[in-house]
């Protein structure tokens, strides 16, 4: 044995009394590294589930945009179908009154041009006779209607009266003298004696008893 010989190496088996400590806290340091390191995957399990979180609300709210948008769509063709039925019905009703009008119209005049043609009964000629052909012009005017009356009264004589024609025509009433040459003066059937007045409505075609007092 050496002279500079330590004896507590001696006791210790010439061992370095450091190296348990260092080994310890070697030990110590690599638990700490392995909790920090645990810590750091903790975390990271923590952001990524935050992050599936978060990307399962963003596909959960694109598809509830994608249903409200289809929801909306399919709302809005509807009230589009239901405001163009609306304009539909509103055109076709406006067309069936204004239809209605004019047959109104053409019928009232149907029947005052019937009484006008001397018809026994108008209303029955504007029954019998086919209107279909009588049209309401732009311009509010009737068109066809003397053509359809004419044609009626030419193939439903029955249904008219023939013209009152004068006296004179008839040979079955005496004539009114003639007016002496000169300027007229108007007929005032107040002033007018029954003679007059008589002679005055034979010569027109009608009967002059209905003009004279009983």
């Amino acid at each position: 044995m050496s002279d500079n010989a330590n004896p507590a190496d001696a006791g210790n088996g010439g061992a370095d009394p450091n190296t348990p400590r260092e080994l310890a806290r070697a030990r110590a340091d690599l638990v700490t590294v392995r909790n920090e390191l645990k810590a750091a995957r903790e975390d990271v399990d923590a952001v990524r589930a935050e992050r599936d979180a978060a990307i399962k609300a963003r596909d959960g709210f694109k598809g509830q945009l994608a249903q409200q948008k289809s929801d909306f769509e399919g709302k809005l063709a509807e009230a589009q179908q239901a405001v163009e039925a609306s304009k539909t019905e509103a055109q076709t009703a406006v067309a069936q009154s204004k239809a209605q009008a004019d047959q109104a119209v053409i019928r009232a005049e149907a029947k005052a041009l019937a009484t006008k043609l001397g018809a026994v009964s108008p209303d029955d000629v504007v029954r019998l006779i086919d209107l279909s052909e009588v049209k309401m012009g732009e311009n509010g005017q009737i068109e066809g209607l003397d053509a359809v009356m004419d044609a009626a009264k030419e193939s439903r004589g029955y249904l008219f009266t023939q013209p009152v024609e004068p006296g004179t025509k008839t040979g079955t009433t005496k004539t009114a003298p003639d007016p002496k040459p000169g300027k007229s003066e108007p007929f005032d059937a107040r002033k007018a004696t029954p003679e007059e007045v008589a002679a005055k409505a034979q010569a027109a075609g009608l009967n002059p008893k209905l003009f004279t007092p009983s």
